[in-house]
């Protein structure tokens, strides 16, 4: 039997324009023969629409677009991701099977996640009952959505126990295949140096599916179809995953982020699963992160600050990636401590990736703030307040490109933003200065340790300029600063928030954990800056929570998977 997975790119709060977008590849796929179409969870509202979902409006246009689906339905089943009021006020996450131009089956979620970035029984009703199997051609089907899959107490990810197993329901009722309709977020693993590993260590969404699809294929000899969403909504990012698990351990998938229709059939042989590169998918996420967020929110083009530096080097090369150089404008913001290689390096990438660049002189606004203040407090001395003034004017003058109409008329538009460029692990840290080198939109580096930001720049090749790359990152607010002597070497700092943030090791064992990771005089500087820096980490958080929102490509990222009370140390 041929079955048609779709990974489709839902848009939030637009049922309709998604409803199109189902129907358009379900006739794409039943023209290329399937027998049965299996469309995401949610693919209706989108995964997940949050508190729109309570809104009368809202929940009478996603059932009006679900109906309408189902009566376009053929003799190829069309089995769809929506969602309808409960009893209790919340709502069922439903799968409906439709056919012949009618709803003929319903499954709802029996296992609802609340952990991480997961909220769900706030909007959803579990059913505690097992679901119905349906009979199509000779297979009894069993349908699931998305957590059913992760809640086998052996196989599953999730950090309790939730006292069901839909899967293993199903299968004991008989199921000779079960469809899996999921809308999952994709990660990498916990950060770890290169060439160390750790028993602790979190693995990537695509190493947990390649452990949990056929270890549940291979435990309940039944192949299980998966469909998954692609794209990004706001920090979440969907790779799809999408695939058939068979019961010999063998699979037929595509690769991330592809989307349309991918066709499997249970009686056709699969392949052996391979893992994706961390590299690659790092790149091509953070990419459609981009892309998507800007269309999804109405942006058309980004000004980035080019300090010569490897994060905004990096950060420029993904904004030209997703948009094209034309839609990219590249700012140098030199001040009286910014070095001549600083200036040229920023105009160098600009050229090589043929974005439209700009000098602006930042010295100017910060002697002005100098004066101001030395009118003011006569016999001042120079320290972090004109260091952090320094940063701030440089944000303003970002901010003041996006709305001048001469930018605009370059860049071809008036829907202009600011591309924060900082990363993880001064994020962490706190090294960074609030409105100032924090603004922007959204923040595509901001879920990535510095080392991941160098991995990032390797596989960018020729876009990030190899001076950038050599030289050591400083943000030349004061004369002979460096990043790595304010803060640590991002070797031993990038090891402590790996373990401590990713992985998100006890305290009192961190010190032993370092052992796996580093050695020597990189191990003796790690133990003894970690009450400094996990100080650091408690008390910034009042800093992380005006950042711009980051792209989630770590197991813990800052955010809504992060809940950490302002006023508690």
């Amino acid at each position: 039997m041929k079955i048609a997975l779709l990974q489709l790119n839902a848009r939030l709060g637009d049922p309709e324009g998604n409803g199109r977008r189902v129907e358009a590849a379900y006739a794409q796929a039943v023209s290329a023969g399937a027998e049965l179409v299996l469309a995401p969870e949610l693919a209706i509202p989108g995964y997940l629409l949050e508190d729109r979902l309570w809104e009368p409006g809202m929940r009478r246009r996603i059932e009006v677009e679900s109906h309408r689906l189902a009566a376009l339905s053929g003799a190829v089943p069309l089995v769809f991701g929506t969602a309808r009021p409960a009893p209790s006020g919340r709502l069922w996450n439903e799968l409906w099977w439709c056919e012949g131009g009618a709803l003929r089956h319903c499954a709802h979620k029996r296992v609802l996640p609340s952990y991480d970035v997961f909220d769900e029984h706030r909007y959803f009703e579990p059913d505690a009952a097992p679901q119905p199997l349906v009979a199509f051609h000779d297979h009894r089907i069993g349908l699931s959505i998305c957590e059913d899959l992760w809640a086998d107490p052996q196989l599953g990810n999730a950090p309790v126990g939730y006292g069901v197993d839909p899967i293993a329901d199903l299968a004991a009722a008989g199921a000779t295949l079960i469809l899996n309709a999921s809308a999952s977020p994709s990660a990498l693993g916990s950060y770890l140096p290169p060439g160390r590993s750790a028993p602790w260590a979190i693995p990537s969404k695509d190493a947990q599916r390649r452990r949990l699809l056929p270890g549940l294929t291979q435990k309940h000899g039944i192949p299980i179809a998966y469909a998954s969403r692609v794209g990004a909504e706001s920090w979440l990012l969907f790779d799809g995953g999408s695939g058939l698990a068979l019961p010999d351990g063998r699979w037929q998938g595509c690769a991330p982020f592809h989307e349309g229709p991918l066709s499997v059939d249970p009686g056709a042989p699969g392949e052996a699963w391979h893992a994706v590169g961390d590299g690659p998918w790092l790149r091509k996420a953070l990419v459609t992160g981009l892309r998507d967020n800007l269309a999804k929110q109405g942006l058309e083009a980004l000004v980035v600050g080019l300090s010569g530096g490897i994060d905004s080097a990096v950060a420029a090369a993904l904004a030209v990636e997703a948009l094209g150089p034309g839609r990219v404008l590249g700012a140098a913001l030199p001040t009286r401590f910014s070095s001549a290689e600083s200036s040229a390096l920023a105009e160098q990438q600009a050229r090589h990736l043929g974005v439209a660049f700009l000098s602006l002189d930042a010295e100017a606004p910060f002697a002005g703030f100098s004066t101001a203040l030395e009118k003011a407090l006569p016999g001042r001395t120079f320290g972090l307040t004109d260091e952090n003034l320094q940063s701030r004017c440089r944000g303003s003058l970002l901010l003041a490109l996006t709305s001048e109409p001469d930018i605009q008329r370059r860049l071809g538009t008036e829907r202009i933003a600011v591309l924060n460029t900082g990363n993880k692990s001064e994020a962490a840290t706190g090294y960074f200065t609030l409105y100032g080198d924090g603004i922007g939109a959204f923040a595509p580096l901001g879920d990535c340790l510095k080392a991941r930001v160098y991995a990032l720049a390797r596989d960018l090749g020729e876009a990030v300029p190899r001076g950038v790359v050599d030289r050591p990152p400083t943000a030349e607010l004061r004369p002979g600063q460096t990043d790595e002597a304010s803060l640590l070497p991002y070797v031993q700092l990038d090891a402590i928030l790996g373990a401590a943030l990713e992985a998100q090791r006890p305290e009192e064992g961190l010190a032993d954990d370092l052992a796996l990771l580093l050695e020597g005089e990189a191990l003796a500087q790690a133990r003894a800056a970690l009450p400094r820096i996990l100080g650091l980490l408690r008390r910034t958080e009042f800093k992380r929570r005006q950042l711009p929102f980051a792209f989630k490509v770590s197991p813990k990222a800052f955010g809504a998977g992060r809940r950490i009370p302002l006023t508690a140390l």
